[in-house]
């Protein structure tokens, strides 16, 4: 039981975190597009290292926890589910973490984009059953084979852990103290980073792979009986992570509930049933990729990754292209500032 409330404590942290930073793959991208700055994707990857300087140090420590991880092959359907979750993510305006993020601030049409998940999580499963799609193939994670490095690179990045929190610490706002850092209401990019990395490393070395989108895929395979149900530790966990970014909404403040349902719904509809297929096929969203496919060099992971950025990219095109929107993003000095949706010569909210 005393395990179990740690876990909970950190899946809360991690969704408060996560909430806080406004951390998107569909901002990450079109950051990049539209700003020609990176301080997103720079998070992305400090968030694998943060797992590593946890969870590295450990395998060396005790090399038996680092043998016998599971992955998935790298096929061109894990690349195909990546495209279209990608695809699927920028149609709806958000990836995993912000689509969530975005429903417990009371955004209705995340409603759809859930339901729409549902959808496509139910086409993978019929079409697997007709025979006509393979699921994903489970293969080795390739961290097993280095562990004879690990006493190197475990010192590099308890160095590099050390170091990051440091920084962090001495380059705060000027008098500002801890509980302010806790209540800040928006969070620095690295600073998310290192709360969202350090808390999925030790979820993992607790209970294995956690990540919400694979497991609301299992909960939706296992109503159809197609899949036996998830554990209940990853049940609570995926309340938990919805609870830290409802607990980081109402404590700032921006809790607007707003479920009238409009035609732009039928947008995340359809974002979230490719978002669905795609982490069935693939399996797994941006979240599992990042704390857990990417670290345990799952062979498929980082090329799925690619492969979800490059469906990104091309939706965020095709949404200027076809129907006007386009997505500007703004970072500055390691903080998301702000995001708009515009159509030529006005502004609009999210589609």
């Amino acid at each position: 039981m005393a395990i179990l409330v740690f876990a909970v404590s950190l899946a809360m942290i991690l969704g408060f975190a996560a909430h806080r930073a406004s951390i998107c793959m569909v901002r990450t991208i079109a950051e990049i597009m539209s700003a020609r700055t990176g301080y997103m994707l720079v998070s992305v990857g400090k968030s694998v290292l943060w797992v590593w300087a946890v969870t590295i140090p450990i395998f060396w420590l005790m090399p038996a926890l680092g043998t016998g991880i599971g992955g998935w092959s790298l096929t061109g359907y894990a690349m195909l589910g990546g495209l279209l979750f990608g695809l699927g993510a920028a149609i709806n305006g958000g990836c995993a973490f912000s689509t969530m993020a975005r429903l417990v601030d009371g955004d209705g049409k995340m409603l759809a984009t859930v339901c729409g998940f549902a959808v496509g999580v139910f086409c993978f499963v019929a079409l697997v059953g007709r025979q006509w799609l393979s699921p994903p193939s489970p293969a080795p994670a390739l961290i097993g084979e280095l562990l004879g490095w690990t006493m190197v690179s475990a010192f590099a990045f308890l160095a590099w852990a050390v170091y990051e929190s440091a920084r962090l610490w001495l380059t705060r706002e000027t008098g500002a103290h801890f509980t302010d850092l806790v209540l800040a209401p928006r969070y620095r990019l690295s600073t998310a980073a290192m709360l969202i990395g350090f808390s999925g490393a030790l979820l993992f070395l607790t209970f294995g792979p956690f990540g919400y989108s694979a497991t609301f895929g299992l909960i939706i395979e296992g109503a159809f009986g197609t899949r036996g149900w998830p554990p209940t530790a990853r049940w609570v966990l995926l309340i938990a992570v919805l609870t830290g970014m409802l607990a980081s909404t109402v404590q700032r403040g921006s809790l607007r509930i707003d479920w009238r349902p409009r035609r732009v719904w039928l947008l995340n509809l359809s974002g979230g049933t490719l978002m669905g297929f795609g982490t069935a096929l693939a399996p797994g969203g941006n979240d599992v990729l990042i704390l857990y496919g990417i670290p345990t060099l799952s062979p498929y992971a980082l090329p799925t990754y690619t492969a979800l950025a490059v469906g990104v990219a091309a939706g965020l095109v095709m949404m200027r292209l076809w129907l006007g929107v386009e997505a500007r993003v703004t970072c500055q000095n390691d903080t998301f500032v702000s995001d708009t949706w515009t159509r030529p010569n006005c502004a609009s909210p999210k589609p």
